[in-house]
């Protein structure tokens, strides 16, 4: 047999086209109509004309970029950041505040609509637009072209780092320490060994966890403690799987009266200010008093739970991580909350059978992952409390459950969105159940 040679094919991109922006998603892309399908662009916003490079198509829907803005929406601002073109960190800066707000509200309110149409829509809940973020991810890469130490963010759909000297969405001390630490890790021996860097601002000041590949040198650590000392850093050490500390306290926050300690890598609300405002309004929604015996699931360090001891007869923490149980324990401790107790559950398992679930129960909070709480919600509403709180960051997962709760005899009496990340797509919730 003759084997011919056949060149590969080209394969060739779709062709540029032009359109009419009719909508925006809650994730800040805009929507478009064309033959039926729909389309969801990048960087377009309702009632622009923008030329449009296809990125992915597909039977349903098709998605792609505006190459060009050909009519302008007034909606449309430039952003403050100057990486915002190459960073992947935001992608609604171009977009008004207030039109974001309200395209995450509007979306939010149309998905419960269908299932409830009468669903009382609370005011939203916001505060700064810009310098909000308590907590940062560096990452650091030696770049074997330039030969040099890149530090910052990754770039759009690409491992690529955006070396970055401010941010602003982070919170000034944060956005301040950033070219700090680029002068720091520039004079480093060993930069190839160098991991990432995370940054926690809290109320007794920055903790920073730096991961390490190998042993620091002798040079290198005492640049690092000396960088520490000068900074005022609570700082943390990652090498391998161990994490250590080398100076400072332990990293806290307040609710209040209260104080939680917690570890660097250890899960917080990145908001402070939207943090403190959601607490306060799943306590006002749920009507506390002084004989409710509450159950707060998925709680980590206590975050919701200590807060509701300080209004209840009861409270009940469920965690799934053993560690995590016992922080929040100690946090009950440190803060004199008698009426709290913590308990490590595997809420995807069965939990009928555990003691606390043989308890009666008033009311109860959760504030599950992303993938919401659709594995424990049957055993959960079998308890029979009166009111459920249910904080959500998906509102697809939100959706789902809440058609399970409505199952069981639940209506869905007021919801809120939560503004706890502008210039981003994320949208966050709070939504109050009560028994029919």
């Amino acid at each position: 047999m003759v084997l011919h040679y056949a060149p590969p094919k080209k394969t060739q991109k779709a062709p540029h086209f032009r359109t009419e922006i009719l909508d925006l998603d809650y994730q800040g892309l805009g929507v478009a109509k064309i033959q039926g399908k729909t389309w969801f662009i990048e960087n377009a916003l309702p009632s622009e004309t923008v030329e449009v490079q296809p990125i992915e198509e597909k039977r349903q829907y098709s998605r792609g970029v505006a190459h060009k803005i050909l009519k302008q929406s007034t909606e449309r601002q430039v952003p403050p950041c100057k990486y915002y073109q190459q960073c992947g960190g935001c992608q609604t800066q171009h977009i008004s505040i207030h039109l974001q707000r309200a395209t995450k509200q509007k979306a939010l309110l149309q998905r419960l609509s269908k299932l409830q149409p009468d669903v009382q829509l609370m005011p939203m809940l916001t505060g700064e637009a810009w310098h909000y973020r308590r907590r940062v991810r560096l990452s650091m890469l030696f770049n074997l072209k330039t030969k040099k130490l890149d530090i910052g963010f990754r770039q759009k759909k690409s491992q690529q780092i955006v070396n970055i000297q401010h941010c602003n969405i982070l919170e000034p001390k944060l956005s301040q320490i950033l070219p700090k630490l680029t002068a720091l890790f520039t004079q480093w021996s060993t930069p190839k060994q160098l991991g990432h860097i995370e940054l926690v601002k809290v109320d007794n000041g920055i903790a920073m966890l730096l991961r390490h590949i190998g042993n620091l040198t002798d040079n290198d650590r005492t640049l690092l403690l000396e960088f520490a000392l000068q900074e005022k850093l609570m700082l943390f050490l990652q090498q391998q799987d161990e994490i250590i500390q080398l100076s400072g306290e332990a990293p806290f926050y307040q609710i209040g009266d209260l104080k939680l300690q917690f570890d660097i890598r250890d899960f917080i609300q990145v908001n402070a200010d939207l943090n403190l405002k959601m607490i306060a309004t799943a306590l006002d929604w749920l009507e506390l008093n002084s004989t409710d015996n509450v159950l707060d699931l998925f709680c980590g360090m206590g975050n919701f739970t200590l807060p509701l001891s300080r209004k209840v007869k009861s409270v009940i923490g469920i965690e799934g991580v053993q560690e995590m149980v016992q922080k929040a324990q100690k946090n009950a401790e440190q803060n004199q909350c008698a009426n709290v107790q913590f308990y490590q559950t595997n809420l995807d398992q069965r939990f009928s059978d555990q003691a606390w679930a043989k308890l009666p129960f008033d009311k109860i909070l959760l504030d599950p992952p992303r993938t919401g709480a659709a594995f424990a919600l049957n055993a959960l509403c079998e308890l029979g409390a009166q009111k459920i709180l249910y904080v959500s960051c998906n509102p697809a997962t939100l959706i789902r459950d809440t058609e399970i709760l409505a199952d069981f005899g639940y209506r869905l009496s007021k919801v809120a969105m939560i503004d706890m990340f502008p210039h981003t797509g994320h949208l966050e919730s709070i939504s109050l159940f009560e028994k029919v």
